[in-house]
């Protein structure tokens, strides 16, 4: 096997593998899809900092984080779409579009900071809708 062959076969095969970022966001789309908002505790940190609102003080623990995603039970989710932008090994930042049946479009952005466990320490999003 030559060395371009060989480039390119390793080339392909990390190609197959999910960073942790693009894991973290892929977690967060199925439990958002799944609606079980007690599966978001598995990715957030012991001590996130986990801006909901840009506008207002974070959630500092796993309970409030998950108190803020019961939200979702309730949701008519025709799609949520997560598109990453950039990503290191530790930080990401995304767009996202999320639509409910009957309700307008909403658009927005994250921006993640992983710990050394995969796990969210720092999360902000802000979002518009279009109505």
């Amino acid at each position: 096997m030559n060395n371009l062959t060989t480039k390119t076969s390793r080339h392909q095969e990390d190609k197959g593998r999910k960073t942790s970022v693009e894991k973290w966001f892929s977690t967060m789309k199925e439990i958002w899809l799944s609606q079980d908002p007690d599966l978001i505790a598995e990715i957030i940190s012991d001590t996130p900092e986990y801006y909901e609102n840009p506008f207002e003080p974070p959630l500092t623990t796993k309970e409030d984080v998950v108190g803020v995603w019961q939200d979702i039970k309730s949701q008519k989710i025709d799609f949520v779409k997560i598109d990453i932008l950039y990503q290191t090994d530790k930080v990401g930042m995304a767009m996202w579009k999320f639509k409910e049946t009957d309700k307008p479009l909403h658009i927005g952005s994250y921006y993640l900071e992983l710990d050394q466990h995969g796990k969210c320490s720092l999360f902000r999003q802000w979002w518009n809708s279009a109505d």
